[in-house]
């Protein structure tokens, strides 16, 4: 096995190699009917996803074929086509610059069909956030850059240390799979923090497809992925920005408020061919713990954390790129008592000190117009430190200095005592987890009753995990464990009319840990009957082999104890199913306004799902185990709906609604109940973007979620029960002013309010014996951040 780990990338590299260099030798041709040339960006990044093939997709970020004679004057003069997030404003005039009319361009999305394909043209829904939300949103993260989207949840599961997850369309966050241009290097282990680790800067845009996703990108993709899309720049820039703010802004008194810093810059060369481009990233944040309650023990954990990172592009013949990045993680963070003292010396003590590097090297190249081709190889390697335990608080009593003066009760108090220090610094571990990913694709595009791309391609991975707890190896002995995953896969996209389109495809994986092949089909079509009218309907299936997962790698402390999760021998895959149907209306109102609305309709199974049952090992002392185990059936399904009126670039309100129905075929064995935890029934949000004139920024958001049933365990309370949460109302509002200057530099300004109205839980529980896990509602309570960003 260690050998095939060694040498599979490199036969997939040679297999495509030997494939791709016949078809090299024909004579390139051209066709008219797509846009050659560089579409660019005042966002300073190039429009297509880098992990298509860039010179290809630069090809086919045409917007409406009525623009297109338009784009083309606008590039051969050197004019910059402005992009922007969301549907595109067909065939409006943004403005002229010396007589030249010059339009928005249309975002250019490939997660959905791997394929470059204008938004409102992909037979997949796909939603978008590009870089000039994440601005408007102040993001920090990842995290904080998917808040307010339709049918996502970002949600805090840890009290202590902070360990976040995403949920699209009501699914668990083990079920979303995080893409990094496109390939799934975003292990297991490293998911557990990740969100709040991949930098705001770092991101060019996101790219989110829900339901199973399998069929393109393997296991773990069960309810959707989401694709986070790198920075490729067209052109030279320097930015810099600090912000700085305090949580819990009026909450308990003066002095008492959590604070949280972070200075980032990032900047890119580009020289005058556009052949050659480099991007350079960086920042580091420090957030100190917050203590909502009072209690002593935080319930916003203390962070220090720096990344860099760079990407260099270069060119070597026209429509051929080859491309090479880097990426560099380094995080402490720690959430419970004591910050002070050691971990062992706390009552509650969840701790990590994180390193993670990770790079990618990548060739494209389109042949001609009937062929391209991509290869590329991904390494990510983790490095962790971790402590998970409790009990340390503890101090040892002050002894007699003979031993004819001890009695019984000082001996067992004195045991006692001892024990209790021991069990504490049983809890540090380690954990290593490197990750290899090597892929090619080809895609074969040709004219026969329509057009049709046919699209095919390998993929080899290989996950590594060496995870031990050196205090409790002899009950639980190290994992070392090499998952390894080869997929297949073929698709069809046949435009077979100017109002019809079908993508139609199948993946075949086998996975180290089945015995078996899993084969994962999808089918997606799209009839457009009116200009205004899109109907989208996809069938999609997913997979996720019985493999550690991260929730196994964050031990949660629920009654002092830490919570250990086995995965049985007789494990079998859990295999989703996934139908959605989609209607979107896009239409000008007037001159001015445009009017987006859409409805969408979802359901998704899941057979044999994973449920943790309690099996707990007396001999192992300060923790609780717990076995994973298939159980029945999983059904997720709900209605989203979406409207927007914008006006140019000036104005634009929103409002997305998500109505879900979720369960599980049997009652869970502790709450007797069929309801998937932490879902709600209803959640929301509204937006507001205004630009009333140049340089002021207006932005506010209210994400509403309804009640949901939370998991409660026993310790600060006395017996499990299950809770019915509140409503809640998170509102936001920034305001900003960019001001401008000839040179082309500028200084922003800007405060951002989260949370104005203080909507937190407020039943969280308190001291040691507390359940870490019982969170729930917005990330964080009231919150006031200020901050300037500059650049050139």
């Amino acid at each position: 096995m260690k050998n095939f780990v060694t040498r599979g990338p490199l036969l997939i590299v040679a297999a495509f190699l030997f494939t791709a260099l016949p078809v090299s030798a024909q004579e390139a041709g051209h066709d008219p009917d797509l846009l050659e040339g560089l579409i660019e960006d005042d966002s300073s990044a190039s429009t297509p996803e880098t992990a298509a093939p860039a010179a290809v997709e630069e090809a086919k970020t045409s917007t409406a074929e009525s623009q297109e004679a338009s784009d083309k004057d606008s590039v051969a003069t050197g004019e910059d086509v402005h992009s922007e997030k969301g549907p595109s404003d067909e065939g409006q005039v943004e403005h002229t610059d010396g007589g030249l009319q010059i339009y928005e361009s249309e975002d250019t999305v490939v997660t959905g069909t791997r394929t470059a394909k204008r938004l409102s043209s992909t037979p997949v829904k796909t939603e978008v956030i590009g870089r000039t939300e994440l601005e408007q949103k102040n993001a920090f993260n990842l995290a904080d850059a998917l808040e307010s989207e339709t049918g996502v949840r970002v949600e805090n599961n840890c009290q202590n240390c902070g360990f976040n997850q995403v949920r699209l369309n009501g699914l668990e966050g083990r079920y979303t799979q995080i893409l990094i241009d496109g390939r799934p290097v975003v292990s297991s282990m490293a998911g557990v923090y990740l969100l709040e680790q991949i930098p705001e800067e770092m991101i060019d845009r996101l790219e989110i497809v829900k339901g199973g996703g399998s069929a393109l990108y393997g296991g773990n993709a069960i309810g959707g992925v989401i694709n986070v899309i790198t920075t490729r720049p067209n052109k030279s820039f320097a930015n810099m920005s600090i912000q700085a703010g305090g949580l819990g802004i009026g909450v308990n008194g003066i002095g008492d408020e959590g604070f949280d810093t972070k200075l980032s810059a990032s900047g890119a060369v580009v020289n005058k061919a556009k052949n050659l481009r480099l991007h350079v990233f960086g920042s580091g944040r420090i957030r100190g713990d917050y203590d909502y309650d009072m209690d002593g023990f935080s319930d916003i954990g203390r962070l220090r954390g720096v990344n860099a990172g760079a990407e260099a592009f270069f060119n070597p013949m026209r429509d051929a790129e080859l491309s090479g990045k880097f990426h560099a993680i380094h995080e402490n963070r720690r959430g419970g008592d004591q910050m002070a003292l050691p971990e062992h010396d706390a009552w509650v003590a969840e701790a990590v000190k994180m390193y993670r590097f990770s790079g990618d090297i990548n060739w494209t190249h389109k042949v001609n117009d009937l062929f391209d081709y991509q290869i590329g190889y991904s390494i990510a390697h983790t490095q962790r430190d971790s402590y998970y335990g409790s009990g340390g608080g503890v101090r040892l009593p002050k002894v007699p200095d003979s031993i004819a003066d001890w009695n019984q009760q000082m001996l067992d108090e004195f045991l006692e005592i001892y024990g209790s220090k021991l069990t504490a610094l049983k809890a540090y571990g380690n954990t290593t987890n490197p990750v290899h990913v090597v892929d090619g694709l080809m895609n074969f595009n040709f004219d026969a009753k329509g057009k049709h791309i046919i699209t095919t391609g390998l993929q080899f991975s290989a996950d590594m995990l060496k995870d031990q707890y050196p205090g409790y190896q002899e009950v639980m002995p190290p994992l070392d464990e090499t998952y390894t995953d080869i997929g297949a896969f073929v698709q069809h996209n046949w435009e077979f009319a100017k109002w019809g389109e079908w993508v139609i495809g199948l993946r075949i994986d086998k996975h180290s840990e089945l015995k078996q092949v899993i084969p994962s089909p999808r089918l997606a079509l799209m009839f457009k009957p009116a200009e205004w009218l899109r109907m989208r309907t996809s069938f999609s299936t997913g997979f996720r082999a019985p493999q550690i997962f991260d929730e196994d790698l964050h031990i949660t402390i629920i009654n002092g104890e830490g919570q250990w999760i086995n995965n049985p021998a007789n494990l079998e895959a859990e295999k989703s199913y996934s139908v959605s149907q989609q209607l979107e209306f896009v239409t000008p109102i007037n001159n001015a306004w445009r009017f987006r609305g859409s409805v969408n309709g979802f359901f998704t199974m899941i057979d044999d799902a994973f449920a943790l049952h309690q099996n707990d090992n007396p001999d192992t002392e300060g923790i609780m185990e717990f076995d994973r185990i298939n159980r029945g059936r999983t059904i997720v399904g709900g209605i989203e709906a979406e409207v927007s009126f914008k006006m140019r670039n000036i104005l634009e309100i929103g409002t997305a609604w998500t109505w879900e129905r979720s369960y599980n075929s049997e009652e869970d064995p502790d709450f007797g109940t069929k309801h998937i935890f932490r879902t709600p029934e209803v959640y929301g949000s509204v937006t507001f973007t205004a630009t009333p004139y140049k340089g002021l920024e207006l932005r506010t958001a209210l994400d509403i979620t309804g009640p949901m049933w939370a998991p409660h365990y026993a310790g600060y309370i006395a017996e499990d029960r299950l809770e019915r949460t509140p409503w809640f109302f998170d509102w936001d509002i920034s305001v900003g002013y960019k001001a401008e200057f000839n040179n082309g530099a500028y200084i922003k300004p800007f405060v951002v309010v989260y949370n104005i109205l203080n909507s937190f839980q407020k039943d969280m529980d308190q001291g040691m014996d507390r359940d870490a896990g019982y969170v729930y509602g917005p990330r964080m309570p009231r919150a006031i951040f200020g901050g300037i960003k500059f650049g050139i």
